[in-house]
């Protein structure tokens, strides 16, 4: 017999060799037919995986967030099946799940897969799924010689250099080749799988793009073609509706039609801002630098290029070179002006900074500081420069340079819980006055490759797990993605589309002060080591405000929008009466502009409602003669004739973000899952 602890705490004996889906059964037959995957002592398998003895089981629903992976990870191996029926000259590679999704990275070099053969894919993947096919686990106990491994190699010509790749890196480590089977396809893969393909009835390709073998730009270029799966229709034409509306929202769109940034192939990976998006960037650093003042932060500047040598004293060499930029000294020959030497060797080597820490180090260390100064919080709008592969390049969401509103706040160890939870009360503010209230944490713990000892990380970690708890915040565990200098607390925020951004961040750091030997004199005179902590709430401004852009789908809230009031002179003969009241609204502090050019009016209203500017001001003799403006409001549509004092009188409330730090807000329910 088999004993089995199920989550409400009560035993279940079942007999030796049964599965999880005889568990189900055994339960009720509602379970059954809802039943996806099972939860084994933690680990997610299938429903037909014996069950050992004495273990915890949970029966995975489609209810469950884990049993959506498990089915968009069958909709690759389906998705798979499907391209090779249809291009059998394609060869397969990998096919994870993603966020919303799955893909699959395809090697077909003498076909490009595009949206137009989407729906011949999807006929394909909707016959295998009403063939109802079970997925099967066979594991290659004879290695290379059993008959699974080659009824794999075959399926896409045995000949596939990337599966082999991937084989000998499994058998190099030791680890079991296990694959599943579904009709005549089988796959590489470590499961879990739904029991049939027919549970894959709401499957939808979602886009290709390019992509190359590990991430190697000198290697072979893939395709990588997305999908998605739910369990029901309606889920599926919701996500669906989303992504249109997602697509209408694209800052990179916006930013050409609103006219804020713009990227050229001279910089690739490096926008460049027109003056609307200079204006919001500038207002989104006043917000945040009118923030940090309230909060005893002292603003600094670094520079932005440093010693290489100083890359290896904080870690970022060892664990971040590839993702750096170096400077190379070019000269010229003495004989010959017309050749250049390239790479010369120089006596002091330099690198532009990924990060502001080591900076804020240097800082710190210029000058002995007293406990009597802690906490001591430095911070920085810093730029900070990052390569990225041309494919992975997106917008604003991932580019090469970007500004951090970067702070390192310099403690004792009593300190930190205090300093924590001020972070987590400040992160909510600053998020809620974007309307971005859905706010989930992460604590991420050390991963495999860091600095620092066993002691040191344990001691770290500990800290960041007793603030979080201190503050009563719900939080998910994230094992093995801190940071490689100390654990750390990610704040993801979900916009209006429901999705789910990476974006402030705590990192604890006991190792680089140690690494820089920074000191303080505490209060038993003697010199101590102080606690680090790395933070910044928008993460990359760059970044916040593609967020922002599609959040607001480009209708900036009053206070944000980079010209909040746009004044229309129905002709020419009104536009002195139009700069006037444009110069008295910029007087009193209002991004204000005057569209003098000779259009109709209805041209000139219908380019502000594009720009999405928040007030239009219509002028004309009457509006003249009596001192009035006629406004139209992007929210409410026209609001008739209003005196300019009484106009100014009405949005002066709006002009300031709100303030969102009420007894509710700062609680623990605004930060929770």
């Amino acid at each position: 017999m088999v004993s089995v602890k199920l989550p409400d705490g009560s035993q279940r004996d079942l007999p030796s060799g049964a599965t999880a889906s005889d568990l189900a059964t055994s339960i009720s037959k509602a379970l059954v037919k809802n039943a996806v995957a099972a939860k084994v002592n933690g680990e997610i398998v299938d429903l037909f995986r014996p069950i050992p003895e004495a273990a915890e089981v949970a029966i995975l629903t489609k209810k469950d967030d884990e049993a959506l992976e498990v089915l968009r990870h069958s909709a690759a191996h389906l998705m798979a099946d499907a391209i090779l029926r249809i291009f059998p000259k394609a060869q397969l590679t990998i096919g994870p799940v993603v966020d919303d999704g799955f893909y699959y990275d395809i090697y077909l070099p003498d076909y490009r897969i595009s949206p137009e053969d989407f729906v011949k894919i999807e006929e394909e993947m909707q016959r295998i799924a009403k063939e109802g096919h079970a997925f099967v686990r066979t594991e290659a106990d004879d290695g290379l010689a059993d008959e699974a491994y080659h009824r794999y190699k075959q399926i896409d010509g045995g000949n596939n250099q990337f599966k082999q790749e991937i084989v000998d890196d499994l058998l190099a480590r030791g680890a079991t080749l296990s694959f599943y089977q579904h009709g005549d396809f089988i796959d590489l893969c470590r499961g879990p799988h739904v029991p049939s393909t027919s549970f894959l009835k709401n499957v939808k390709l979602t886009s290709v793009a390019g992509s190359y073998w590990r991430a190697d730009a000198s290697r072979e270029q893939l395709q990588r073609v997305y999908g998605t799966a739910f369990f029901s229709k309606q889920d599926l034409q919701e996500h669906l509706r989303l992504l249109e509306e997602a697509k209408k929202r694209d800052h990179r769109l916006l930013g050409e039609q609103l006219e804020l940034f713009f990227f050229s192939e001279d910089a690739p990976g490096f926008p460049f801002f027109l003056p609307k998006g200079t204006t919001l960037f500038t207002i989104l650093s006043d917000y945040m630098r009118g923030q940090l003042r309230l909060r005893n932060y002292h603003e600094v500047k670094a520079p932005l290029i440093l010693s290489e040598n100083l890359w290896h004293t904080s870690g970022h060499y060892e664990n971040y070179l590839e993702n750096m930029f170096f400077t190379k000294m070019k000269l010229r020959d003495e004989k010959l002006p017309d050749e250049i030497h390239d790479n010369v060797e120089e006596e002091r080597p330099m690198a532009v900074k990924p990060m502001n820490c080591p900076g804020h180090c240097i800082l710190f260390k210029s000058k002995l500081h007293s406990h009597n100064e802690f906490p001591l919080r430095y911070a920085e709008m810093g730029l900070v420069h990052r390569r990225e592969l041309s494919g992975a390049r997106h917008g604003l969401f991932r580019v090469q340079a970007f500004t951090q509103d970067d702070a390192h706040h310099f403690c004792t160890p009593e300190q930190v819980e205090g300093e924590i939870g001020m972070l987590i009360d400040f992160f909510a503010e600053v998020y809620g006055a974007f309307g971005l209230t859905d706010v989930r944490i992460e604590l991420s713990t050390r991963p495999e490759k860091s600095i620092g000892s066993d002691d040191m990380w344990t001691k770290a970690e500990r800290a960041l797990t007793s603030a979080l708890e201190a503050k009563k915040v719900n939080y998910v565990l994230n094992k093995g993605d801190g940071a490689f200098y100390g654990p750390k607390i990610d704040f993801h925020i979900r916009d209006v589309l429901k999705r789910s951004w990476q974006c402030g961040t705590i990192q604890l750091d006991f190792s680089m002060p140690e690494r820089f030997e920074l000191r303080y004199v505490g209060p038993d005179g003697d010199r101590h080591i102080p606690v680090m902590l790395h933070r910044a709430a928008f993460g990359s401004l760059e970044r916040f405000l593609g967020i922002i852009i599609e959040h607001t789908a480009g209708r900036f809230p009053f206070w944000l929008a980079p010209v909040q009031v746009q004044v229309l002179p129905v002709s020419e003969k009104y536009n002195d009466y139009a700069s006037k009241v444009t110069q008295r609204l910029v007087t009193a502090g209002f991004r204000t502009e005057a569209n003098l050019r000779g259009d109709r009016i209805g041209y000139k209203i219908r380019q502000g409602s594009l720009h999405k500017i928040p007030y239009l001001l219509v002028v004309g003799e009457k509006e003249a003669g009596a001192k009035e403006v006629n406004v139209r409001s992007r929210e409410t549509g026209e609001l008739g004739a209003f005196s300019v004092p009484a106009f100014l009188e009405r949005i002066e409330a709006e002009k300031l973000p709100p303030t969102l730090v009420t007894e509710e807000r700062s609680s623990s329910s605004s930060l929770s899952t």
